[in-house]
């Protein structure tokens, strides 16, 4: 365990393991839609950076935005796996990897949620 109050946090351990994931995963999608990739990498990332930030905040309420927020792009990630499947356009098994760790990730951070209400 670090120093820092986001990596006491299984949700932020789990949101890393996503992110390195759909780095994975965008790197298989074809040049005609780097738009779904690149939109996959920065919601994944902002997952992470979102949560760490809430852990950091002093203050519940400031410590549930960024939460509620790290939560909105971890359906971002779930969305674009979606693309990633229905569009042919990466590997399956991997989007489903990925939709499975975003599952997680946003049971996780609904917990957390509810506990700064």
């Amino acid at each position: 365990m670090g120093a820092f109050p986001h990596e006491k946090l299984d949700a932020y351990r789990v949101a890393l393991e996503m992110a390195a994931l759909a780095k994975d995963l965008a790197k298989e999608i074809p040049r005609g839609h780097r738009n779904i990739a690149d939109h996959l990498q920065r919601a994944a990332d902002n997952t992470v950076l979102l949560m760490a930030e809430g852990a950091n905040r002093r203050g519940s309420a400031l410590k549930r935005q960024r939460f509620v927020e790290s939560r909105g792009e971890d359906g971002e990630v779930a969305a674009a796996a979606d693309l990633v499947i229905v569009l042919d356009i990466g590997s399956r098994k991997k989007a489903e990897n990925l939709k499975q760790l975003a599952g997680r990730v946003g049971a996780m951070l609904t917990r957390i949620i509810a506990r700064l209400e």
